[in-house]
C-alpha cells in the first residue's frame, strides 16, 4: 500500500529562510536610503540650477540679482523661470540670500531625512559647498 507523503516545512526550514531574508533586509535598506538621499540631492541641485538661471534673467534685464524668502522663489523670478514645482518641493526649502548687483547664493534646506537640517549652496559663480551633506 502506498503511503501519503506528508508535504510541507519543517521548523528548521522557516526560520532559516527568515535569518536569510533579515540579513538581506539588513543590507538592502540602508542602500536604499542612501540612494534615495542621492536622488533628492540631485533634485534640490536641478532646483538650484534653474533659481540661478533666473537669477541671470532677471539680472539681464534689471541690472541686479533679487533675494527671495523661503520658497517665494517663484513670486519672485517667476516672470523668467517657471518654479512652482520648486517652491512645492516638500524635501527641501530654497531661499536666495546675499543678492547685489554682482553676486547671490541659493541655498536648499532638507526638510526631513537623515540629513534634516542640512544645507547645499550655489553662488553666481556656480560654485557648489555640498558640506555636510552626506548622501
Amino acid at each position: 500500500m502506498d503511503r501519503l507523503k506528508k508535504q510541507g516545512f519543517t521548523l528548521v526550514e522557516l526560520i532559516v529562510v527568515v535569518i536569510v531574508i533579515g540579513i538581506l533586509a539588513t543590507v538592502a535598506v540602508p542602500q536604499y536610503l542612501k540612494a534615495t538621499e542621492r536622488a533628492k540631492l540631485g533634485k534640490a541641485r536641478n532646483a538650484m540650477a534653474l533659481i540661478a538661471q533666473g537669477e541671470k534673467l532677471y539680472r539681464a534685464d534689471l541690472d541686479t540679482y533679487i533675494a527671495t524668502g523661503v520658497d517665494t522663489t517663484n513670486t519672485t523670478l517667476g516672470a523668467y523661470v517657471e518654479l512652482a514645482d520648486v517652491d512645492a518641493d516638500p524635501d527641501w526649502t530654497y531661499q536666495v540670500g546675499g543678492a547685489s548687483a554682482t553676486a547671490f547664493t541659493v541655498t536648499a534646506t532638507r526638510t526631513g531625512g537623515s540629513n534634516n537640517g542640512e544645507s547645499i549652496t550655489l553662488n553666481q559663480a556656480g560654485t557648489w559647498n555640498l558640506a555636510g551633506f552626506t548622501p
